[in-house]
């Protein structure tokens, strides 16, 4: 009997006492910042592929003006080289289909 009052006053007790204290702010606040952490290295994984990304807009001789898909694999693409336009078949290999000619009016 004595061992049963013993077990209760050291080991029931103070384990009840402390389930009624759990730290449920600790927990959130834990759980906050690591979704915090999260967001801001999905945000500096998203700005660093910007930053190595190759950008065909500056500088260099050969510029894509338009692309338009005709199906999945195969698309009509222009392109400006030197000044001159140029009309491609792009699929399976590139083809070149036409030189444009440029309209004056729309430059």
């Amino acid at each position: 009997m004595r061992t049963f009052f013993i077990f209760v006053f050291f080991i029931l007790i103070p384990s009840l006492a402390y389930a009624g204290s759990i730290d449920y702010l600790g927990y959130s606040l834990k759980a906050l910042g690591s979704v915090i952490i999260v967001i801001a290295l999905l945000f500096a994984s998203v700005w660093a592929l910007k930053k190595l990304q190759i950008n065909t807009k500056r500088g260099g001789r050969i510029k894509i003006l338009d692309r338009t898909y005709i199906d999945n694999k195969h698309s009509l693409v222009i392109i400006e080289v030197d000044e001159k336009q140029f009309l491609l078949g792009v699929g399976n290999e590139i083809n070149l289909i036409s030189q444009l000619v440029k309209n004056e009016e729309n430059t």
